[in-house]
């Protein structure tokens, strides 16, 4: 039996004749509020050939599917029944809220399922945007505190002691050329200015998900600076400023987009800078990277 979505588009592509003629509609919509956002997906997710089914149609090919999955796709090129499938789509409306691990979660789970995670979002004038989601694991080649010798912590610890406070941070008033960890502060007025986070970090008086964060991200090898530009917390570096743009901007979750409209904003502010667009979200002892990718 085909679903309600799969009716509309007989109708519209095959000339089928809706059950029940003009009322049919709104009686499905009665029953699903969301039935129009779908019949959107189903068409825009279908342009080109590709194949979308709804999950339900393949729930005993696919028992395990999450129930956020709203359809399988298949690429066109491909015998879908005997391909094990291509992505798993989801559907939100444009103002629908963002539950970080929710979604964390099912990006996981589409994964272990060895798919891609799509996300057709819908606004207020049924136009579609479509989204990959990924895990990401940025990593770059600065020296971390863990590597240095007891020696070089030591120096560390004794220029903090010898630091003036400044406002969120302190500023070391000679440029030690000896300073090890060149990924640590800027080189202004002369000397190095350091953020409170950073001071933080190397003195391990941080707390809360934020600080985790940060220094999962310096344990990679990261360079971080501010993102105050790009509307995030932080642009990261893979290797030294001077050399290379920032490839990542890293969002909190505490800072995150509440629904999917600032999600869409922030993705397109990103892209449009050439840089991807990172949540990051502690997890069960541990912090991912969801990288959410503008695809159509």
């Amino acid at each position: 039996m085909l679903t309600a979505e799969e009716v509309m588009f007989a109708h519209w592509y095959r000339h089928v004749p809706l059950p029940s003629g003009d009322a049919w509609f709104s009686q499905q919509c009665s029953i699903e509020p969301r039935f129009p956002q779908r019949i959107i997906a189903m068409d825009v997710m279908r342009n080109g050939g590709e194949r979308v089914v709804p999950a339900v149609q393949v729930s005993e090919r696919f028992p395990s599917l999450s129930e956020q999955t709203w359809a399988i796709r298949w690429e066109r090129a491909v015998n879908w029944m005997k391909h094990p499938g291509y992505s798993q789509v989801r559907v939100q409306h444009a103002r629908d809220p963002v539950h970080w691990i929710e979604l964390m979660e099912w990006v996981e789970s589409v994964t272990n399922h060895e798919h891609i995670a799509e996300l057709c979002v819908i606004d207020d004038e049924f136009d579609a945007t479509v989204y990959r989601l990924s895990v990401e694991s940025p990593s770059g080649d600065q020296i971390t505190i863990d590597s240095l010798t007891s020696d070089e912590q030591a120096n560390i610890r004794q220029s903090l002691n010898q630091s003036v406070s400044m406002d969120d941070g302190c500023f070391l008033s000679q440029e030690n050329e000896s300073w090890p960890l060149p990924s640590f502060g800027v080189e202004h007025f002369s000397g190095r200015y350091l953020r409170h986070e950073e001071v933080s970090y190397l003195q391990g008086s941080g707390q809360g998900d934020n600080t985790l964060i940060f220094a999962d991200l310096v344990q990679r090898g990261l360079i971080l600076r501010p993102g105050f530009k790009y509307g995030c917390r932080w642009r990261a570096y893979a290797t030294d400023v001077e050399i290379e743009h920032a490839p990542w901007l890293v969002q909190p979750t505490e800072q995150a987009p509440s629904n999917w409209e600032e999600v869409c904003l922030a993705v397109r502010l990103a892209e449009g800078v050439n840089k991807q667009w990172l949540c990051a979200i502690p997890l069960n002892e541990r912090i991912v990277y969801l990288r959410i990718h503008r695809t159509g």
